[in-house]
């Protein structure tokens, strides 16, 4: 026999279930706007529960689009390499970039005046993922097809040097067989110095740096590797901050946030001036819009500016005086990165006459160059532009008003290859990859 819930019991259940969604809801805004972050295991359980909507969107997603290398098309007229003014590049170019047919993340170099394929790289992820896990405690499981193959470092052998964004520095060789790997969280840029010796940020975890006032901090750390793969140096960036006299800016100009620098590129100095000597390192440190000189030789920092440049990328050592700049020039509104001018910059700092200006501005401007974060640019030997719009998975090269090529890496009618920090490969350059060569 059935019988009828008591309305007064419904409205009553009701009226429990608000209350404690109410609750759970409040309950993750304080952990999400918490100057600790998350501080214990219950917190933590409450966060991945709140987070469990996202997971199976997420899986939905992936079902949909089997690789996020994959990206929507803001350049329909653009396919492959389109020039101006049948401008002719005799130079390379090093793409970190998406194979369709290896359904993976891949480097490929590309000569630009014909677009030939030069080589390719193609790691094979699960053998990589299956010797890794034996070994590396830092790298979760992985789904190999979604795996980013980050600024790869070519070597005159053919061998490249990768990341995989938070994930271990891994070797190949020019047929991709993997040489070594480095246990360990690496992240962003990958740069040799005058000896040789490889420069990587990396992440120190579980950190020293001040236990028990800093929870779940993301400790970024500037870290050498020698060519075969072993650590020969590594130091915390907030350490060398504190030593040097610059815990305020660490600390204290605004509230904690688990990624507070958010280290993104190490310049080795490859010969020595006035303003810095062969070993020094251009350090820049997104989150504070902030780019440093710094002595490994003497845990000192030489030369610090704050801006004008806004939450920056790849700063480089230009020419004995100068350093470059590339400015994302955003303001991070609770997660999401919104451009202040509406394009990037390109900055140059005047060493000598302590001055900065942007002669590129037109140029980006025109171009509508425009990637919220990561991002590259370098001023090549003639004067001209580079540029990698990544989050828009575009190539550009330009002078200070025109552009000269763009260059989009076409999957098919509607979407693109997704980049991941591509390199400018010079004619003189080129010309010194023995392997090639060889073959």
């Amino acid at each position: 026999m059935n019988k009828k819930i008591p309305l007064w019991l419904v409205l009553l259940l009701l009226w429990f279930a608000f209350i404690v969604a109410l609750g759970f809801g409040w309950e993750v805004w304080r952990i999400k706007t918490s100057r600790q972050g998350i501080t214990n295991k219950t917190e933590r359980f409450i966060i991945n529960l709140a987070s469990f909507p996202s997971l199976i969107k997420q899986s939905f997603t992936e079902l949909k689009q089997p690789s996020t290398l994959i990206a929507p098309d803001l350049y329909p007229n653009i396919n492959g390499l389109k020039t101006e003014n049948k401008y002719i590049d005799s130079n390379y170019v090093l793409l970190a970039t998406y194979d369709k047919k290896a359904n993976q993340s891949v480097a490929k170099l590309i000569r630009l005046s014909n677009q030939k394929l030069m080589h390719q790289w193609t790691p094979d992820y699960n053998d990589i993922v299956r010797l890794l896990s034996k070994q590396n405690t830092y790298w979760p499981e992985q789904n190999v097809h979604n795996l980013r193959l980050y600024h790869p470092l070519l070597m005159p052998d053919g061998s490249i040097i990768f990341n995989n964004v938070l994930s271990p520095l891994i070797k190949i060789d020019k047929d991709s067989k993997l040489i070594w790997s480095i246990n360990g969280i690496f992240h962003h840029s990958i740069e040799v110095d005058a000896d040789g010796n490889i420069w990587a940020p990396s992440v120190i975890k579980p950190t020293p740096f001040m236990p028990g006032i800093l929870n779940d901090y993301k400790d970024d750390a500037i870290t050498e590797i020698s060519q075969n793969g072993k650590i020969i140096f590594r130091k915390s960036v907030a350490q060398i901050l504190v030593d040097n006299g610059y815990r305020t800016l660490l600390l204290g100009t605004g509230p904690y946030e688990k990624d507070m620098l958010h280290l993104n590129e190490i310049q080795p100095a490859l010969t020595s001036g006035k303003y810095w000597v062969k070993g020094d390192l251009l350090i820049s440190i997104r989150n504070r819009s902030t780019v440093f000189l710094y002595r490994p030789s003497t845990n000192k920092i030489t030369w610090l500016q704050t801006g004008p440049w806004l939450n920056q990328h790849d700063a480089n050592f230009l020419d004995a005086d100068r350093i470059e700049v590339f400015g994302n020039n955003i303001v991070r509104v609770f997660g999401e990165d919104k451009l202040v001018d509406g394009y990037n910059e390109e900055y140059i700092f005047n060493f000598k006459t302590n001055t900065i200006t942007t002669p590129y501005t037109e140029f980006l401007k025109k171009a509508k160059v425009a990637t919220p974060s990561e991002g590259r640019a370098d001023i090549l030997p003639n004067g001209d532009l580079f540029v990698e719009e990544t989050n828009n998975n575009r190539l550009l090269r330009g002078d200070t008003k025109d552009i000269k090529w763009q260059y989009v890496d076409r999957i098919d009618k509607h979407t693109v290859a997704a980049l991941s920090w591509s390199r400018f490969i010079t004619g003189e350059e080129f010309n010194k990859l023995t392997f090639l060569k060889n073959n």
